[in-house]
């Protein structure tokens, strides 16, 4: 990390600890913010004050210190990219957010939800949009700096913790904002587009409810100040409600004229009447995240600095992360200037492979689906060893359904998805009709009657429903399964829950494992075994297993005895059965089984994956996908690909 981006850091924490410092002087000094004329704001020397003293049984308001620090919290613990469900674990018990401060009460019915026991990623799904969260976003900021975007979709899942759809929208604008701010290369317009072009795509009523105001705000702040000064201290910075409100929609606009001169940058967000504490804190945290801890003046730097450099632990939390992707570009770097024969990259030649194969396996598997592999015996003596109806290539759910994400990420053009977005697709392109009613169709009637996407799976008919088609994350992130996993367990929670979404992030890390150039059979089984969860099974039913570690572990110790697909079905059929054919778990077991033996080759694994039964669609079309990311386009027969109709392989290869 180079300097300039390190003090930029700095700046961010040193600026969101003075903004909750000088956002509080409303409630702690009121007197002080009297004055006769707006542009009397900026003739007056703010400081923090230690004279006030939280009001016993009374207090309304308080610093915003520990929202900052909770965010901060859970990367300096974690080290990595937080999910709702950690970030659950620190705001539950958090003893500073539980201060009986009135105005943080919507924090406190979390706290209490959360105790009671509600899933973290539905727990905010009730509440009324509120401000406060906010205050935790520069951490996101600044994990995902100069990449807005993420900045944003983490920032909603992480503040949904505690806040309905509006509010965590709120919340990660900010951190998007100050993801953006930490980006060298974008200057302050650039900065302002890429905020509300984010709002446009993904909150679609933030943004209309915010861009009138915004944009005529900057005009009008670059123009006559008296009037300017006018304006915002009677209008635009007058928050009638100092806690349901965007934060963005009072910063953003003061941030290409005033966020070089913090001085009267958090001045604005403190003297209108009504001014919130939240703001200030999103304020300075811009401010330093645009021009370094320097900015402030040294009397500010004096008390700020011993507090922020507290946080500073998260520079190396960050420094990690760039290294990590560091690593990820060279890895894909070398993917595409390696030919994997004369017309096609590797990177070109693994992708379209697993894509292919994942379908091949699919529609090979689909006509014996929820059979048993001695009825297979009996009707297909020797096994099914190939196609047996090509019309299953294009027509199977599975297939179907991974072909939707792949367009959802192309449609996104690089950005990263999440359920909002893949919801969006299915909006506009689903056949319903062709879902089972159960998981899938339920998930649609949903979205279609307004429910937001990122939960509409949480009760759902566990079926295997997301482990058949969420390879696309992994494609996304080819050597990145962290990032893989965490994308792929959020977009699962659309149409899915439990066991199906702990398969799908098992399945998306061994797929990115898959995708890179020095992967190896054993490379991509040790991924997934990572991936998986050791934790104690939540399930309706008793299992012979603990975790789902020990049941993947279980079915690749079996299958390290055998060299044949078709020979360890007998043993898989006594040992690894659960009490239902499309158990995600068990299927992703049984797949990963027929990978190892079958040692990447995409026509072994396809008929090992087939002839086992049980869910044989999706074992089949799991078996063969890794075998396809692992070895490429060109180790699939060219009979089977001959069965593609030439313009579906065309869609494909585009």
């Amino acid at each position: 990390m180079n300097k300039a981006v390190e003090d930029r850091i700095k700046g961010c924490l040193v600026g969101s600890y003075i903004g909750a410092e000088l956002g509080f002087l409303r409630i702690a000094k009121p007197d002080l913010l009297k004055i006769e004329k707006p542009q009397h704001m900026f003739s007056k020397k703010l400081e923090p004050t230690s004279e006030y003293q939280m009001q016993e049984k009374r207090q309304t308001y308080w610093k915003m210190t520990p929202f900052i620090d909770i965010g901060l919290k859970a990367y300096l613990k974690y080290q990595h990219r937080v999910i709702p469900e950690e970030f659950a674990l620190l705001v539950k018990d958090d003893k500073d957010l539980a201060s009986p401060v009135f105005n943080w009460d919507d924090i406190h019915t979390i706290q209490e939800v959360l105790k009671e026991g509600m899933h973290p990623r539905i727990s905010g799904l009730g509440v009324v949009p509120t401000a406060n969260i906010c205050a935790a976003m520069p951490a996101v900021g600044i994990y995902h700096a100069a990449d807005p975007e993420y900045a944003y979709l983490d920032g909603v899942e992480l503040a949904s913790v505690v806040q309905c759809r509006t509010g965590a929208d709120w919340a990660g604008l900010c951190a998007a904002t100050i993801a953006a701010c930490l980006d060298t290369d974008l200057s302050v317009d650039e900065i302002i587009e890429v905020v509300l072009k984010i709002a446009h795509r993904n909150a679609r009523n933030v943004f209309y409810q915010m861009n009138k105001k915004i944009r005529s705000a900057v005009n009008m702040s670059m123009g006559n100040e008296e009037e300017f000064l006018n304006w915002w201290y009677y209008n635009g910075g007058n928050n009638p409600d100092r806690v349901t409100f965007n934060v963005v929609e009072f910063v953003l606009p003061l941030v290409k004229k005033y966020a070089d001169q913090p001085e009267k940058f958090i001045a604005l967000q403190v003297f209108p009447n009504a001014g919130s504490p939240v703001t200030g804190v999103i304020a300075g945290a811009i401010s330093g995240a645009l021009y370094g801890y320097q900015i402030f003046p040294e009397r500010w730097l004096e008390w700020a600095m011993p507090q922020a450099s507290q946080w500073f632990g998260i520079l190396d939390v960050v420094e990690k992360r760039l290294k990590k992707e560091k690593t990820i570009i060279k890895t894909i770097e070398k993917l595409k200037e390696q030919k994997a024969d004369d017309k096609n990259t590797k990177l070109f030649d693994k992708i379209y492979g697993c894509i292919l194969a994942g379908a091949i396996g699919n529609a090979m598997g689909s006509p014996v689906e929820c059979w048993f592999d001695w009825e297979i015996d009996k009707k297909y003596p020797g096994g099914i060893r190939t196609i047996l109806d090509p019309g299953r290539l294009e027509s199977e759910d599975d297939n179907q359904m991974a072909m939707l994400l792949v367009e959802t990420y192309i449609e996104r053009n690089g950005a990263p998805v999440m359920a909002r977005h893949f919801g969006e697709t299915w909006k506009n392109k689903l056949n319903r009709d062709h879902f089972y009613p159960l998981c899938m169709g339920n998930a649609y009637n949903l979205i279609m009657s307004g429910w937001d996407p990122r939960i509409t799976g949480h009760w759902n008919v566990v079926t295997g429903s997301t482990v058949m088609c969420m390879e696309p994350v992994g494609m996304y992130h080819i050597g990145d399964s962290e990032y893989a996993k965490i994308d792929g367990c959020a977009i699962s929670y659309m149409y899915q829950r439990g066991l199906d979404v702990i398969a799908a992030e098992i399945l998306v890390a061994a797929v990115s494992e898959a995708l890179t150039l020095d992967a190896t059979v054993d490379s991509v089984c040790n991924i997934a075994l990572k991936a998986a969860p050791d934790e104690e099974l939540k399930t309706f039913d008793k299992r012979d297993v603990k975790s789902c570690r020990e049941y993947l572990e279980k079915c690749l110790n079996i299958a390290s005895k055998y060299t044949d697909v078709l020979s360890v079905r007998k043993e898989i059929r006594e040992k690894c059965l659960f009490y239902h054919p499309i158990d995600p778990l068990e299927l992703l077991g049984i797949a990963l089984a027929m990978f190892y033996i079958a040692k990447g080759d995409v026509r072994q694994a396809a008929i090992g994956g087939t002839n086992i039964g049980r869910d044989s669609d999706t074992i089949a079309g799991r078996a063969a996908m890794l075998s396809g990311a692992l070895s490429g386009a060109g180790s699939i027969p060219q009979e089977w690909i001959n069965l593609f109709k030439p313009e579906v392989l065309e869609k494909v290869r585009k």
